[in-house]
Protein backbone atom coordinates (compact mmCIF):
# COMPACT_ATOMS: atom_id res chain seq x y z
CA UNK A 1 0.00 0.00 0.00
CA UNK A 2 2.66 2.97 0.79
CA UNK A 3 4.21 2.01 -1.95
CA UNK A 4 1.66 2.91 -4.14
CA UNK A 5 1.20 6.09 -2.71
CA UNK A 6 4.49 6.88 -3.07
CA UNK A 7 4.68 6.27 -6.55
CA UNK A 8 1.12 8.33 -6.75
CA UNK A 9 2.64 11.02 -5.13
CA UNK A 10 6.24 11.10 -7.96
CA UNK A 11 6.33 14.59 -9.49
CA UNK A 12 7.47 13.58 -12.75
CA UNK A 13 6.00 10.45 -14.82
CA UNK A 14 8.65 8.22 -16.36
CA UNK A 15 9.81 9.00 -19.86
CA UNK A 16 7.50 8.10 -22.56
CA UNK A 17 9.13 5.40 -25.04
CA UNK A 18 7.82 4.10 -28.37
CA UNK A 19 5.53 1.11 -27.66
CA UNK A 20 4.49 -1.66 -29.76
CA UNK A 21 1.38 -0.79 -31.39
CA UNK A 22 2.21 2.63 -31.91
CA UNK A 23 1.40 2.15 -35.74
CA UNK A 24 0.07 4.10 -38.86
CA UNK A 25 -3.62 3.45 -38.90
CA UNK A 26 -4.22 3.90 -35.76
CA UNK A 27 -6.72 6.37 -33.99
CA UNK A 28 -5.42 9.04 -32.09
CA UNK A 29 -7.51 7.49 -28.79
CA UNK A 30 -5.48 4.02 -28.90
CA UNK A 31 -2.16 6.24 -29.58
CA UNK A 32 -2.82 8.07 -26.48
CA UNK A 33 -3.79 4.55 -24.83
CA UNK A 34 -0.65 3.41 -25.82
CA UNK A 35 1.84 6.29 -24.74
CA UNK A 36 0.00 8.95 -23.03
CA UNK A 37 -0.99 12.61 -24.43
CA UNK A 38 1.75 13.91 -26.35
CA UNK A 39 4.04 16.69 -24.94
CA UNK A 40 2.66 19.23 -28.00
CA UNK A 41 0.02 19.31 -30.18
CA UNK A 42 0.97 21.52 -33.56
CA UNK A 43 -1.01 21.85 -36.34
CA UNK A 44 0.66 22.33 -39.43
CA UNK A 45 -0.03 23.24 -43.01
CA UNK A 46 1.71 24.37 -46.60
CA UNK A 47 -0.05 26.64 -49.02
CA UNK A 48 -0.48 23.65 -51.26
CA UNK A 49 -3.21 22.34 -48.52
CA UNK A 50 -1.18 19.61 -47.24
CA UNK A 51 -2.18 19.49 -43.61
CA UNK A 52 -1.73 17.28 -40.62
CA UNK A 53 -1.87 17.30 -37.06
CA UNK A 54 1.93 16.75 -35.62
CA UNK A 55 1.84 15.25 -32.00
CA UNK A 56 5.42 15.44 -30.04
CA UNK A 57 6.54 12.78 -28.02
CA UNK A 58 9.92 11.66 -26.06
CA UNK A 59 10.39 9.15 -28.82
CA UNK A 60 9.47 11.47 -32.14
CA UNK A 61 6.37 12.22 -33.36
CA UNK A 62 3.19 10.96 -34.81
CA UNK A 63 1.43 12.68 -37.75
CA UNK A 64 -2.47 13.09 -37.77
CA UNK A 65 -4.45 13.17 -41.17
CA UNK A 66 -8.33 12.41 -40.97
CA UNK A 67 -8.09 11.56 -37.20
CA UNK A 68 -6.09 8.07 -37.96
CA UNK A 69 -2.10 7.89 -37.04
CA UNK A 70 -0.34 8.36 -41.10
CA UNK A 71 3.31 8.18 -40.24
CA UNK A 72 5.32 7.46 -36.66
CA UNK A 73 8.59 8.59 -36.48
CA UNK A 74 11.44 7.30 -33.79
CA UNK A 75 14.13 9.75 -33.55
CA UNK A 76 14.43 9.96 -29.66
CA UNK A 77 13.99 6.78 -28.58
CA UNK A 78 17.79 4.90 -28.87
CA UNK A 79 16.59 1.34 -27.37
CA UNK A 80 13.88 1.12 -29.81
CA UNK A 81 14.53 -2.03 -32.75
CA UNK A 82 13.21 -1.29 -35.99
CA UNK A 83 12.22 -3.55 -38.72
CA UNK A 84 15.38 -6.54 -39.05
CA UNK A 85 17.10 -5.02 -36.59
CA UNK A 86 17.91 -1.78 -37.63
CA UNK A 87 18.75 0.78 -34.80
CA UNK A 88 19.27 4.57 -34.99
CA UNK A 89 22.72 6.16 -35.52
CA UNK A 90 23.26 3.07 -37.74
CA UNK A 91 25.41 3.77 -40.50
CA UNK A 92 24.02 3.42 -43.99
CA UNK A 93 26.33 0.47 -44.87
CA UNK A 94 24.75 -0.96 -41.87
CA UNK A 95 21.31 -0.88 -42.85
CA UNK A 96 21.67 -1.62 -46.08
CA UNK A 97 23.27 -4.71 -45.01
CA UNK A 98 20.45 -5.64 -42.81
CA UNK A 99 17.91 -4.42 -45.34
CA UNK A 100 19.48 -6.88 -47.83
CA UNK A 101 17.23 -9.68 -49.02
CA UNK A 102 14.16 -7.86 -47.65
CA UNK A 103 13.24 -7.30 -51.11
CA UNK A 104 12.73 -3.72 -50.21
CA UNK A 105 12.02 -1.37 -52.43
CA UNK A 106 10.55 1.97 -53.07
CA UNK A 107 12.95 5.10 -54.19
CA UNK A 108 15.69 7.06 -52.69
CA UNK A 109 16.26 10.65 -52.45
CA UNK A 110 18.80 12.55 -51.74
CA UNK A 111 18.97 16.26 -50.74
CA UNK A 112 20.81 19.25 -48.67
CA UNK A 113 18.35 20.84 -46.38
CA UNK A 114 19.39 24.45 -45.58
CA UNK A 115 18.24 26.05 -42.19
CA UNK A 116 19.73 29.19 -42.01
CA UNK A 117 23.44 28.74 -42.21
CA UNK A 118 23.20 25.01 -41.43
CA UNK A 119 23.65 22.44 -44.30
CA UNK A 120 22.58 18.80 -43.56
CA UNK A 121 23.24 15.95 -46.20
CA UNK A 122 20.26 13.93 -46.35
CA UNK A 123 19.11 10.96 -47.41
CA UNK A 124 15.67 9.48 -47.39
CA UNK A 125 14.89 5.77 -48.36
CA UNK A 126 11.46 5.04 -48.61
CA UNK A 127 10.93 1.12 -48.57
CA UNK A 128 7.18 0.87 -49.83
CA UNK A 129 6.94 -2.87 -49.66
CA UNK A 130 7.68 -2.33 -45.35
CA UNK A 131 6.10 0.73 -45.01
CA UNK A 132 9.32 2.92 -43.45
CA UNK A 133 11.38 5.62 -44.27
CA UNK A 134 15.10 5.56 -43.56
CA UNK A 135 16.10 9.07 -42.96
CA UNK A 136 20.11 9.45 -43.08
CA UNK A 137 22.18 12.57 -41.70
CA UNK A 138 25.88 12.93 -43.09
CA UNK A 139 28.22 13.73 -40.29
CA UNK A 140 30.12 16.82 -41.81
CA UNK A 141 28.12 18.39 -44.15
CA UNK A 142 31.17 19.93 -45.67
CA UNK A 143 32.85 16.46 -46.21
CA UNK A 144 31.78 14.65 -49.28
CA UNK A 145 33.13 11.65 -48.16
CA UNK A 146 31.25 11.54 -45.03
CA UNK A 147 29.44 8.40 -43.85
CA UNK A 148 25.54 8.88 -43.05
CA UNK A 149 24.07 7.63 -39.86
CA UNK A 150 20.59 6.46 -39.63
CA UNK A 151 18.76 9.87 -37.74
CA UNK A 152 14.96 8.75 -37.84
CA UNK A 153 12.99 5.16 -38.46
CA UNK A 154 9.66 6.61 -39.74
CA UNK A 155 6.70 3.89 -40.45
CA UNK A 156 4.23 5.12 -42.47
CA UNK A 157 0.83 4.22 -44.82
CA UNK A 158 0.63 5.45 -48.35
CA UNK A 159 -0.91 8.55 -46.72
CA UNK A 160 2.20 8.78 -44.18
CA UNK A 161 4.30 8.31 -47.53
CA UNK A 162 2.77 11.03 -49.71
CA UNK A 163 2.82 13.11 -46.84
CA UNK A 164 6.17 12.43 -46.36
CA UNK A 165 6.63 13.47 -49.76
CA UNK A 166 4.78 16.52 -50.12
CA UNK A 167 6.81 18.58 -47.31
CA UNK A 168 10.50 17.55 -49.22
CA UNK A 169 8.85 18.93 -52.35
CA UNK A 170 7.35 21.72 -49.97
CA UNK A 171 10.72 22.48 -49.11
CA UNK A 172 12.28 22.39 -52.31
CA UNK A 173 9.76 24.41 -54.16
CA UNK A 174 10.75 27.26 -51.17
CA UNK A 175 6.86 26.69 -49.68
CA UNK A 176 7.96 25.44 -47.24
CA UNK A 177 9.06 28.88 -44.33
CA UNK A 178 12.13 27.86 -42.54
CA UNK A 179 13.69 25.41 -44.76
CA UNK A 180 14.88 25.12 -48.32
CA UNK A 181 16.40 21.92 -50.12
CA UNK A 182 18.90 22.11 -52.96
CA UNK A 183 20.57 18.65 -54.79
CA UNK A 184 17.84 16.65 -55.15
CA UNK A 185 18.04 13.66 -56.72
CA UNK A 186 15.15 10.84 -56.74
CA UNK A 187 15.88 7.64 -57.73
CA UNK A 188 14.51 3.86 -57.66
CA UNK A 189 15.87 1.67 -54.97
CA UNK A 190 16.09 -1.83 -54.55
CA UNK A 191 17.38 -4.16 -52.27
Amino acid sequence: MLCIAAAGCSSKPPPTTYKPGVLPGISVSRLEELVGKPDSTIAFSLPTGVSAQILAYPFGQAVVRGGQVRTVTIAGDPSYVGPHGVRLNMPEDQVLKALHGTRANGHRDSYDVIVGDTVTRTKDYYDERGHVMYEFAAANANDPEAPYNLVSINLADADGFNFLEDVAKSKQSGEYTGQHIDNYVSEPWTV
